[in-house]
């Protein structure tokens, strides 16, 4: 048996910032101080008068966060949206990229999400119905490529999804300050920034958006967490891990090659095809759990960070799972 996972990439856990009081401008000002410390081109904030045209031309808002960001700061590198010089056809692209591929995998495959209710029963209906149902979702303002950020509620401390281009919806952070906090281009050199008081703790519920990135989803659409379909503790042990981890610092591509291992051959190296492994009951969770508790070990985890992880402390049927493992004779 084997992860999805090289020991190298993994050597050290990241450390978990401190919470201190920081008004929206404060800390969009050191935070556009950052981004020119990654090598990000920042221009001049958004003004008020620009925030005003924008939101009227496309129809949509900006939450308080990250209007904050933008009107402190413009970041203008590859990736992100330039809200002052693209074109209104470059920026309505951009808007409209998570619904578009959506649509697209509902006429290619006739993916119909279990949460919009029951299926059209005509086929050719499949794609004009899903078009009802996502224009009465929140609109998604694009952050940087694929991440997004909803319009609404207008309040602060929106989670932060990604949607590509196949339609698989994830959750990337709790909120803006989360994104930027665990972002690729964020350099480290200035080390991790404190985390304002005010940070989200958990992720809002948003209306649509939420739903896709939490059900489990056959078929063309890219496959979600392998325990979305396990109900009660099984389901709230993993998800524990996944989001301990978030807050540990870790990026969401780091956590997903964590939590998703592969089957190994006989002589236990890796299969060259990654082939995923299928969970279909009790033993095969544990086994998962068994190849997660090992990987973390091997990464320089100790022993009272993986059993806080994976949240098994006090459920004898778990630490019956993963003790074993983490007793000094199995090292």
């Amino acid at each position: 048996m084997a992860a999805a996972l090289t020991n190298n990439n993994y050597s050290k856990r990241p450390p978990r910032p401190n919470r201190i009081c920081f008004s929206f401008a404060a800390y969009a000002g050191i935070l556009i101080h950052r981004l020119k410390s990654s090598n990000i081109i920042v221009s001049d904030g958004l003004s008020d008068a620009e925030f005003s045209q924008l939101e009227s031309k496309f129809n949509i808002t900006f939450p308080p966060d990250l209007r904050a960001i933008l009107h402190h700061g413009l970041p203008i590198s590859p990736g992100f949206p330039n809200w002052r010089s693209s074109s209104d056809q470059q920026l309505q692209i951009l808007l409209n990229l998570p619904t578009s591929s959506i649509l697209r995998q509902v006429s290619k495959t006739r993916f119909w999400h279990p949460s919009w209710g029951p299926e059209p029963i005509d086929p050719t209906r499949f794609t004009s119905s899903a078009w009802r149902i996502l224009n009465q979702a929140p609109q998604l303002i694009p952050i940087y490529r694929h991440c997004y950020i909803p319009a609404s509620p207008n309040v602060a401390g929106n989670p932060v999804f990604y949607v590509d281009h196949g339609g698989d919806v994830r959750l990337l952070s709790f909120d803006v300050a989360g994104f930027f906090e665990k972002a690729e281009f964020m350099s480290e050199a200035d080390g991790a920034q404190d985390e304002p008081v005010w940070a989200a703790k958990s992720a809002r519920r948003i209306r649509f958006w939420s739903e896709m990135a939490e059900e489990v989803v056959e078929g063309d659409m890219a496959k979600k967490w392998w325990w979305r379909r396990f109900k009660g503790e099984i389901g709230g042990c993993m998800e524990g891990a996944v989001w301990k981890l978030r807050d540990g610092g870790w990026k969401e591509e780091e956590i997903r090659d964590m939590m998703m291992v592969t089957e190994g051959s006989d002589d236990g190296e890796e299969e060259e095809k990654n082939e995923k492994v299928k969970v279909k009951d009790m033993e095969g969770m544990k086994w998962q759990v068994r190849v997660l508790s090992m990987v973390l070990l091997r990464a320089g985890w100790s022993r009272e960070d993986v059993l806080d992880s994976l949240g098994v402390v006090g459920d004898e049927g778990m630490e019956e799972v993963v003790l074993p493992i983490l007793s000094p004779n199995s090292q």
